[in-house]
């Protein structure tokens, strides 16, 4: 039997160990010896594996140990699951369900409980985090309609382009409910395994949200 048959081995996120290892300033030398492996190994991990699991905790323990971003990041997310649906499915399920369907139980089974997104300039991590966030948007807009104009998707990924118009009935912001119906556009990123969103990006403009519901380009305080 093969390594790559080996049961106990796993196909990985290798962009992201890769980045990890750039995150530390450490070369694929480097963080074999530091890990115990060799260089080969590590270019292994970076293009995807697949590798025995203990190989993977090891090597972002090394990581760890250098990066307290890194030592947060849950081992679940560095290993690659196949998903049942196309992403470009399962990206739309997301929109109708959680945003146009204002279901925020939809999140339990669409994102995984350790989902890392990144949006707003923050990062959150975790399930109730996001649904928080959601809750906020849905109690501040209605009715709140998400268009996608255009996706693109990859063997575990997409990227959307989309368009919403919402109008704003409660405090968002800081700002006082208007009144006002508007339209704004951005793009998000997610990506998944086993028909979850593990990792995702949005990307809107808060300042021209903020100057179309007060006409004053400055977020309020």
């Amino acid at each position: 039997m093969t390594h790559a048959d080996d049961p106990r081995s796993v196909p990985v996120d290798g962009d992201r160990l890769r980045k990890f290892r750039h995150t530390v300033n450490l070369t694929q030398e480097e963080a074999g010896a530091r890990s115990g492996y060799t260089e080969r190994l590590i270019r292994k991990l970076e293009r995807g594996g697949p590798v025995q699991l203990q190989t993977v905790k090891d090597v972002l323990e090394t990581y760890s140990l250098l990066s307290e971003e890194i030592r947060k990041f849950p081992l679940e997310l560095i290993l690659l699951h196949r998903n049942s649906k196309p992403p470009e499915i399962l990206a739309r399920n997301w929109f109708d369900q959680v945003f146009n369907g204002r279901d925020l139980d939809a999140i339990d089974v669409l994102m995984h409980p350790e989902v890392v997104l990144i949006a707003e300039g923050e990062t959150r991590i975790g399930r109730d985090v996001i649904r928080q966030r959601v809750g906020a948007i849905l109690a501040g807009f209605n009715p709140l309609h998400i268009e996608i104009e255009n996706i693109f998707t990859g063997p575990d990924h997409v990227v959307a382009y989309w368009s919403v118009t919402k109008t704003h009935v409660g405090e968002f912001l800081g700002i006082p409910p208007t009144g006002k119906t508007i339209t704004l556009r951005g793009s998000s990123y997610a990506k998944f395994a086993n028909d979850q969103i593990i990792e995702g990006r949005d990307h809107w403009d808060v300042q021209d949200l903020v100057q179309k519901l007060t006409g004053n380009p400055s977020k309020p305080v």
